[in-house]
């Protein structure tokens, strides 16, 4: 209650997420919140504890008229309970893919509140000459959290800004090969970022992403709220299935490799996705958090991904020099050469 309080004094601001398009449609997410103090320069540990205290504890504000700009298209939405306004728009009338993935911009404003900065939104558009794009689990996929392991890490998910976390080993240079680059240069290959944190996060996130040279990305998190339904642990499988669904449904030309850890469920999600969608999967890389992580569901689930003859890697670290390119068979100008014969464990 403090925190709500003190909220009210912060100004009005847009939270505006990356969105993505295809050649019919453009979704993207907002949200309206008051602003959250900047953290200073070198915080001490109480001061960075608040900092993340406030980004969950965030205040949210229903009920705004919020309008969203792209092209000729103009729409307007209202925030929900949690804040949160939500476009899923039609376009007028077809607009193609580009030959090259690029980031396109949209802008956000508040028409009732005249002190509200208006924002801009980026909107990815997949290029139509890489074939093959990216879905990609955060938490100990690309980002070290621990959260499996709470009770020995705690300091890190509490104490830690995006300069103090540290990525996966190999993370950032296998992402880079890959292809995914920033939305302020031209990108190569479309990565799309599936995760059970919070969107109270999304801003951390993409902080820590763009300090670590990751691959921008449009994120699909989830809403947290304190009930069973959202805390329990098979939420986390079913936010993934949901979202994978959602983006595969999207763009139904284009050939995804999922990469995920073997923590909240993600190789149970695209097991799923493998048989629901088949020929749409590429490749499917696990990365190992422990050697007791890696559950007999979860070795079921690779299982099946293999049984069904879509190229499987996993292992402890992304080895991007060599290993791990050689197993992918991944051309990095194009798609020319497919994923094969990944179906050994590191």
């Amino acid at each position: 209650m403090p925190l709500r309080l003190f909220a009210r004094k912060r100004p009005i601001a847009i939270a505006a997420y990356h969105g993505f398009r295809n050649e019919r449609h453009v979704e993207l997410t907002t949200r309206i919140l008051r602003r959250p103090p900047e953290p200073k320069a070198a915080p001490s540990k109480a001061a960075k504890f608040l900092y993340l205290l406030r980004l969950y504890a965030s205040h949210e504000v229903s009920g705004v008229r919020v309008r969203l700009r792209y092209g000729d298209l103009v729409a307007e939405t209202v925030s929900d309970d949690e804040g949160f306004a939500r476009f899923t728009l039609q376009l007028s009338a077809p607009r193609a893919m580009p030959l090259h993935t690029a980031w396109e911009h949209a802008m956000l404003d508040l028409p009732d509140l005249a002190d509200a900065e208006p924002v801009e939104a980026a909107i990815l558009a997949p290029g139509t000459d890489h074939r093959i794009a990216v879905i990609s689990d955060i938490d100990d996929t690309v980002i070290e959290t621990g959260a499996h392991r709470f009770t020995r890490n705690w300091r890190r998910l509490i104490l830690q800004m995006p300069e103090d976390r540290k990525a996966v080993d190999g993370a950032s240079d296998f992402y880079s090969r890959l292809g995914g680059v920033q939305p302020e240069r031209s990108a190569r290959r479309a990565f799309f970022y599936v995760s059970s944190s919070p969107w109270n996060l999304s801003g951390f996130l993409t902080r820590f992403m763009h300090l670590q040279g990751l691959p921008a990305g449009p994120m699909l998190l989830r809403d947290w709220s304190l009930n069973l339904r959202t805390l329990g642990g098979k939420s986390h499988g079913a936010h993934k299935r949901a979202s994978i669904t959602r983006i595969l449904g999207f763009y139904p030309d284009l050939r995804f490799i999922l990469i995920g850890d073997d923590t909240q469920g993600d190789a149970e999600a695209y097991a799923d996705a493998v048989t629901n969608f088949p020929g749409r999967v590429e490749a499917v890389l696990i990365r190992t958090t422990s050697p007791s992580a890696l559950t007999s569901g979860k070795r079921a689930a690779i299982g099946r991904i293999r049984d069904s003859g879509v190229a499987v890697w996993v292992g402890s670290a992304f080895d991007a020099g060599q290993k791990m390119l050689a197993k992918l068979h991944m051309d990095r100008d194009g798609d020319a050469a497919h994923v094969v014969a990944a179906n050994a464990d590191d």
